[in-house]
């Protein structure tokens, strides 16, 4: 073997015994369960991967839980989440991670995920674009990012529907996670503006990481009804509460 090749090849497997030591060092772990994962493996094990709990509303309009939800408060055309959420829960992990863990390429990652699935799906492709509930300028300084606009972009990777940002949220608000329903309603609402022409929009989706009471979307729907805006809205997120099934 020349002296060249020789080289590469010590080269190409110190590498691999490099990282393989700081694994057993550092061992990378599946952000739902924890447990440490094999060398293939990226952000989940098989079992999570592929057991986690799923909502599959996209497929059927009609017995969409997410659409009977905001009934009467948002005229809901399509709807679809990835995961259903429950309290101290691997899906709840995962969300944890995408939000507080600088998590923006798991959450594109679900998306791309999801946009298999959506391609599938009739109201799926007369959506126009892609919205992303925003968060306030401040809060996405603080973090970094906006979790629900990642998942937007991995969305959009595979169905190159366009992300547009039309909203802008106004207020600091504190976390919803504690909240009863109707504090939650009372944290979001007058939150979001417009920020630019949307009436030649003929079918828009509304994007967030997760419903649990679907104050946040009504706000969102809110601020789009003050323009005049009569197109179709859809509603996509990574996860629903449990609690709505």
């Amino acid at each position: 073997m020349p002296f060249s090749l020789i080289g590469k090849y010590m080269l190409i497997n110190s590498t691999d015994l490099f990282y393989d030591f700081i694994g057993l060092i550092f061992p990378k772990v599946c952000v739902a369960c924890n447990k440490t994962l094999l060398k293939h493996e990226e952000w989940m094990c098989y079992w999570c991967r592929n057991c986690l709990p799923r909502a599959y509303f996209h497929k059927n309009i009609e017995t969409s839980l997410i659409r009977k939800t905001l009934y009467g408060r948002v005229p809901v055309v399509g709807s679809a989440a990835y995961y259903l959420f429950s309290k101290k829960s691997g899906v709840q992990n995962v969300l944890h991670f995408i939000k507080y863990k600088n998590g923006k390429a798991l959450a594109q990652q679900i998306g791309q995920w999801m946009a298999k699935e959506l391609m599938e799906v009739d109201w799926f492709k007369e959506i126009d674009v892609l919205v992303p509930v925003p968060l306030h300028p401040q809060k996405q300084l603080e973090r970094g990012y906006n979790q629900s606009e990642e998942y937007c972009y991995g969305i959009t990777k595979s169905t190159q529907v366009p992300v547009i940002q039309l909203l802008k949220k106004n207020i600091y608000t504190t976390t919803q996670t504690k909240k009863k329903k109707h504090e939650r309603w009372e944290n979001v609402k007058d939150n979001f503006d417009v920020v630019m022409d949307i009436n030649h929009f003929k079918h828009l989706a509304l994007v967030d990481d997760v419903m649990t009471t679907g104050a946040t979307f009504e706000s969102a729907y809110s601020a789009l009804s003050k323009t005049g805006y009569n197109g179709k809205i859809s509603i996509i997120t990574m996860a629903v509460a449990t609690h709505l099934v």
